[in-house]
């Protein structure tokens, strides 16, 4: 899907997935059709374009589940599904009006904390991101990072683990020698001896420790419990304009999905593999280190500013790391509206 990259190659992947993706039974041409609401009256349908990550769990198991359960129907939305590799290009999609809702996890939060997109619900919690050093070089906390030469891929969790894990020993990325490695570069750079210090993230780490045993962690998410690498599912600012009872509908099957999915994940892994052709153990080692919280306590979440500071503290990473220049305040970005307004409709 590199063809993703620009907003021309977008388009045109768009317009195939407009012809091959349309959801069966989700996707009537009469515009008279209708679902029905907790209340009992008719809801007009409405269309809707949604991009998703085809290989994390937290993405392609959304969509799988939503489709099994024949979610899109009874929440009356006509949706297009446009799969995607990675958040950014789903936020350059959004910009340029190709779809109107995605999922972007959390090294990708800087794009809707500057304006770029707006979050309307919380996905995960990650717990894959690490630091990883090969055994026997004296590498075993953030302290003896200093002067290493460490494989990172940049602009995403593993940059933002590394600087965590710099900060904790009062060291900044000038400290170390960065190579900026392609997420796959990272394995293979780590395992051939490239590069002693890797910053990753799962399923990636996870081949690491299997090819290198000995490995040791120096650092991971549960070491930084202030600062939560919370992904999420994003809509255009446009959408959010000028399609809101769309999104709106959208999270009402998001906030279905996600309990569901806590409930019986092994089902929904097995749905995702088979909806992206990713193997069974990739998505199950993904999703045993996604923290998935119930819909009930996302909306409690929302309403006590908890979702607000766990974004800020993500801000302060991306500063830390350039990606922005100051904190912006959450609530200019976090739309929390939506996600009660789904919520209600539902109760």
């Amino acid at each position: 899907m590199s063809s993703l990259r620009f907003p021309k190659a977008v388009a045109a992947l768009a317009a195939a997935a407009a012809i091959a993706l349309t959801v069966s039974g989700c996707s009537s041409t009469d515009d008279t059709d209708t679902s029905t609401d907790s209340g009992g009256d008719a809801r007009e349908r409405v269309s809707l374009n949604v991009g998703y990550i085809d290989t994390s769990i937290n993405g392609v198991g959304v969509i799988a589940a939503a489709n099994e359960l024949d979610l899109w129907a009874e929440y009356g939305i006509d949706v297009v599904l446009t799969p995607f590799t990675n958040g950014p290009t789903q936020i350059q999609a959004m910009q340029a009006g190709q779809i109107d809702v995605g999922y972007i996890g959390g090294g990708a939060a800087w794009l809707p904390a500057t304006g770029q997109a707006t979050v309307i619900a919380p996905s995960e919690i990650s717990l894959g991101d690490v630091v990883l050093a090969r055994p026997g070089i004296g590498v075993e906390d953030p302290a003896d990072l200093k002067g290493q030469k460490v494989g990172v891929p940049e602009g995403g969790s593993a940059e933002m683990i590394l600087a965590l894990a710099l900060a904790s020993a009062d060291l900044t990325l000038d400290d170390i020698e960065k190579v900026v490695l392609d997420p796959p570069n990272v394995v293979s750079a780590y395992v051939g001896g490239q590069i002693d210090v890797a910053a990753i993230f799962s399923p990636l780490s996870a081949q690491i420790m299997e090819s290198v045993p000995e490995t040791i962690t120096v650092a991971k998410n549960e070491d930084f419990p202030d600062t939560a690498f919370l992904g999420a599912w994003v809509a255009s600012n446009d959408a959010v304009a000028e399609k809101s009872d769309g999104v709106q509908r959208f999270l009402e099957l998001y906030t279905e999905v996600n309990d569901f999915r806590i409930e019986d994940t092994d089902q929904v892994v097995e749905w995702a593999s088979v909806e992206s052709g990713a193997p069974v153990d990739q998505l199950a080692q993904q999703a045993s280190v996604s923290l998935w919280t119930p819909s009930e306590e996302i909306l409690a979440n929302n309403e006590d500013g908890t979702t607000f500071d766990q974004f800020e503290s993500l801000e302060d990473v991306f500063v830390a790391t350039g990606r922005m220049d100051e904190v912006n305040d959450p609530a200019t970005f976090v739309n929390i509206d939506l996600f009660a307004a789904a919520m209600a409709a539902r109760s």
